[in-house]
């Protein structure tokens, strides 16, 4: 039986950790995802997690597909294609340092996620209004985190419903 390299599973189980928010420790790789509180809106964010760290495309459903930590993991390395010769997964650069952003620059971020003209939403208009699903919720908030070195959830898009709103909480966390 093939089975994921192990810094494939130990870097999934580290991510898979910090968006459920549990210790790595408390956690076994063997587990359902749902038995360990992953449900579908932490899943899509777990995904885009993977996706950004390991330069994947993986859809959001293949949690669903792949229900345990080993069997994502083994995914995961086959469409990283580190299965047969494992690469040594790199740590990500620091990201820029960068104040924090306007509601001007979270739209021009959320357009692209929703791959729309920055001037087609108004900074005001709530997430929802914009089609912002969990999948691109999540994929708004990986690219943030990812450009402003923030650590926030994609779940805080309910918090504060519109770019304004995020922004103000931004500067502010």
């Amino acid at each position: 039986m093939v089975s994921a390299p192990a810094d494939v599973l130990a870097t999934l189980l580290g991510l898979l950790a910090d968006v459920i928010r549990r210790d790595a420790g408390t956690l076994r790789s063997w587990q359902p995802f749902p038995e360990i509180g992953l449900d579908s809106l932490l899943g899509t964010e777990f995904v885009a997690t993977v996706n950004a760290r390991f330069g994947t495309a993986i859809k959001g459903a293949a949690v669903l597909d792949h229900p345990c930590l080993e069997a994502f993991a083994l995914h995961v390395a086959r469409e990283a294609r580190c299965v047969a010769a494992p690469a040594p997964v790199v740590a990500p650069a620091a990201p820029p340092c960068r104040p924090l952003p306007s509601a001007d620059e979270l739209r021009e971020e959320l357009a692209q996620v929703l791959a729309c003209d920055p001037w087609d939403l108004d900074p005001r208009t709530p997430f929802s209004d914009l089609g912002v699903d969990a999948r691109a919720g999540a994929e708004f908030m990986t690219a943030v985190n990812r450009l402003y070195g923030l650590r926030e959830r994609a779940v805080v898009l309910h918090d504060h419903p519109d770019l304004t709103a995020l922004a103000a909480h931004l500067a502010t966390a």
